[in-house]
């Protein structure tokens, strides 16, 4: 079995690369990407004989089509602009893939990935990710399922990559169109910093005010759970960030509309990112942590029951550093490989993790790599 994992020199990728090499068994591990001095210390480092490199431009149709023929695992860590590219190639290729984030244009490739007899499983990382294993987890544990609230702290600096500097800002662009909730069969739109709410989770993280994010479980959840009548996803950086974010929306440095400063024409939003890629303190920060909140209402032999769940991990000084946020988003990414590759993935088409995989299967694959999720039933309100 041959794996080609594209961004796999990343932030993320990096560590989904570490993790196939130390628990899977590809005969051939292939890191695509486009930074060759990366990937060739990255296989250098990792010092295994199923390790490779390839040099892999995704914004070159053509050079994407030829690279993923032949594998039997295309693993997508790149970002999210990348996505609907990657998933289209997988698709003409007839190469099963499965992606670290998901878009809504991913979801209308549904019909042609299904004519072409191709699994695409779409984010498969913490949240999107571990969030819609839980919330699966606990649908099957109801006799209907209505409401799912989902919460995340993502706990890293603000600009560790190019393209999670791209995430944090786009999540509160106030122009985004996907910051949207599910009620009633509607997404209703919503803008940054909205929706606050606070939450406990797990320690060092531990009490934080969540916001509404734009996140695809709101969009992937009740097509797959179609009893649902609410989805709503939060989440918060740390407190640096979130001050940082609140900056850009109060004096508008998110515009695109060019202004002139010293008689040059300079494009605030343009200029902030290609700053803070720059600037020391954005590279830096106290805690390195994921936590995950999801709540799953419904009925089970008619009482309105809640099941929560809430994931937590070893503290940074015992997990690595910066790898105690990677490991939260490369680890699912590898075990949803694994598992595609294992065939341990039923539908065809392209699929959210809530309808690709056994939700207690992968929670156990995920306690083998310290990633622990507790569970608590009550009474719902």
């Amino acid at each position: 079995m041959r794996v080609l994992v594209l961004g796999g020199a990343g932030f993320i990728g990096e560590t989904a690369v570490e993790d196939l090499v130390r628990t899977s068994d590809f005969s051939e591990i292939v890191i695509g990407d486009i930074d060759v001095q990366k990937a060739q210390k990255l296989v250098s480092r990792l010092n295994d004989p199923r390790l490779t490199m390839k040099v892999v431009d995704v914004t070159k149709e053509t050079q994407l089509l030829e690279s993923v023929r032949g594998f039997d695992v295309v693993t997508n860590a790149l970002p999210f602009k990348y996505d609907l590219a990657v998933t289209k190639a997988c698709i003409e290729a007839g190469v099963n893939g499965i992606d670290v984030s998901a878009t809504r244009e991913q979801l209308e490739l549904d019909s042609e990935a299904k004519s072409a007899g191709v699994k695409f499983v779409l984010g498969c990382g913490a949240t999107p990710g571990i969030t819609n294993i839980l919330a699966r987890r606990g649908a099957d544990m109801l006799d209907k399922v209505s409401e799912i609230q989902i919460a995340w702290a993502a706990f890293r600096c603000t600009a560790p990559a190019p393209g999670l500097l791209h995430t944090t800002l786009w999540e509160f662009d106030p122009r985004t169109e996907d910051r949207v909730y599910y009620a009633d069969g509607q997404f209703i739109k919503v803008p940054p910093f909205s929706g606050e709410r606070v939450v406990e989770f797990a320690k060092p993280i531990g009490t934080q005010n969540v916001y509404y994010v734009p996140h695809p479980e709101t969009i992937t959840l009740p097509r797959f759970l179609p009893s649902l009548r609410k989805v709503e996803v939060r989440g918060t950086w740390p407190s640096e960030t979130m001050r940082f974010l609140r900056f850009m929306n109060t004096f508008g440095f998110y515009r695109k509309e060019p202004v002139e400063v010293k008689g040059q024409s300079v494009v605030p939003y343009d200029w902030m990112h290609d700053y803070m890629m720059k600037c020391p303190e954005a590279k830096e920060t106290s805690i390195w942590a994921y936590g995950l909140i999801v709540e799953v209402i419904g009925s089970s032999k008619r009482k309105k029951i809640k099941h929560s769940f809430r994931t937590s991990h070893p503290r940074m000084d015992k997990w690595g550093g910066k790898s105690a946020y990677a490991r939260n988003v490369g680890y699912p990414l590898s075990i949803g490989t694994q598992m595609l590759a294992k065939g341990q993935v039923n539908a065809t088409g392209v699929i959210a993790p809530e309808a690709a995989f056994n939700p207690s299967e992968f929670i156990r694959e995920l306690s083998k790599r310290e990633i622990k999720v507790s569970h608590r039933t009550e009474k719902a309100e």
